[in-house]
């Protein structure tokens, strides 16, 4: 393995990639764990799903 240094370009996109990555990663935890969270997106996505349901004609 050589040793390269990363660009400034690759630097800033590894560091932004890595900061989303550990954010949904906290994100998920969160939700997984949190019943108040789990209540939430559980409402949401069938309100979502409803939506969805309503545009091809179901009930």
């Amino acid at each position: 393995m050589t040793d390269q240094k990363l660009s400034g370009r690759s630097s800033v996109v590894s560091f932004v990639l890595m900061t989303g990555l550990v954010t949904a990663a906290a994100t998920g935890l969160f939700v997984l764990l949190d019943p108040r969270a789990q209540q939430y997106w559980v409402q949401r996505w069938e309100a979502l799903a409803g939506f969805v349901r309503s545009l091809f004609g179901g009930g």
